[in-house]
């Protein structure tokens, strides 16, 4: 399956000056959205370079955003692209199905070593040389919850702890505060922490598979998933909480989440879900979205949010994409 070269950004170039009311801000598509495969992640080093991924079960895409317009660049023959970090705009990881693992150094996207086949969900670090990955296969026999580490040598597997949640076969995504604080979330609500010696686990009320997390300091840091209704956790730096909205109803099912240095988070799932947790984690603003398409990634820049997904409960295909973005 080819994909589309080049996108317009048409609307995306709006207003970049932020609305009081966080339900009254438009997101926008991109003109020719219809050509776009599943997007799964999206991040950026500024406002006009950033960087999304996905593709197909069997063909991974990314495509580069330059300020105008969403261009596709080639990373050769590739599975399933899953997630997207970096450290600036000539030093980005990129992680995909069967152990994928890319990186661009500013003029081409050369594959790394990998020490894994299992799949890989999330990437995050650091600095180049102190990135981490997690992954395995929630759905398969075989599968295994994989956590790796690059100490600027190279990718290693971690060995986890023994773990005291059963039948845990798959690491979600890694983020962290900083080298001796890096935290892990997967299936049936592990938690995995990292101290800058030891990694142990962590219990943190719930069973459900968390899915995503993102922090805003070593004091607030949040994790969201559900399979059917949404749920998410926090950590306030003593202890780990499920959070109960005072909204009438409850999120659906969650998949991915960015928090700004304030503490005011985005989180995006199911159903065209959107929506805006407030600093004090007391309500959420359901965001206005045109599109009922899975949302599985979303990314704050200095000047907009951009979330991304697809029909993503269709894996025989045609694989749609859906990217939206509004001004901060």
């Amino acid at each position: 399956m080819r994909f589309p070269l080049a996108i317009a950004a048409g609307a995306l170039l709006g207003c970049t000056t932020p609305s009081p009311d966080p339900e009254s801000v438009a997101w926008s598509a991109p003109a020719d959205e219809a050509a776009l495969p599943w997007l799964l992640s999206v991040w950026g080093p500024s406002s006009t370079e950033l960087f999304a991924v996905g593709g197909s079960p069997e063909e991974g895409f990314l495509t580069r955003y330059d300020g105008s317009e969403w261009r596709a660049e080639d990373v050769g023959e590739v599975p399933l692209l899953n997630w997207v970090f970096g450290f600036q705009v000539d030093d980005v990881t990129v992680v995909g199905n069967g152990g994928t693992i890319l990186h661009w150094d500013g003029d081409t996207w050369e594959k790394e070593t990998s020490p894994t086949t299992q799949n890989l969900w999330g990437v995050w670090g650091t600095s180049p040389d102190n990135r981490w990955a997690v992954g395995g296969n929630a759905v398969a026999a075989d599968g295994v919850p994989t956590l790796l580490h690059d100490d600027g040598t190279g990718w290693s597997t971690v060995e986890l702890p023994p773990l005291m949640r059963p039948k845990v076969y798959a690491l979600f995504k890694v983020w962290g505060t900083d080298e001796n604080n890096v935290y892990a979330v997967g299936q049936r609500g592990t938690v995995l922490h990292w101290d800058g010696s030891v990694l142990t686990e962590e219990l943190v009320g719930t069973g459900e598979d968390l899915i995503s997390l993102w922090g805003s300091g070593r004091d607030r840091i949040m994790a969201v998933g559900g399979r059917s209704n949404g749920v998410v956790v926090l950590w306030n730096g003593d202890a780990w909480s499920s959070l109960a909205f005072d909204n009438e109803f409850p999120l659906p099912a969650l998949n991915g989440i960015w928090m700004d240095p304030l503490g005011q988070s985005f989180v995006v799932g199911i159903e065209g879900t959107i929506a805006q947790i407030t600093p004090d984690s007391t309500r959420y603003a359901r965001q206005s979205i045109d599109s009922r398409l899975t949302f599985h990634g979303v990314f704050g820049d200095g000047e907009r949010i951009t979330a991304v997904g697809g029909n993503l409960a269709n894996p025989m295909g045609p694989f749609r994409g859906i990217l939206r973005t509004r001004p901060k």
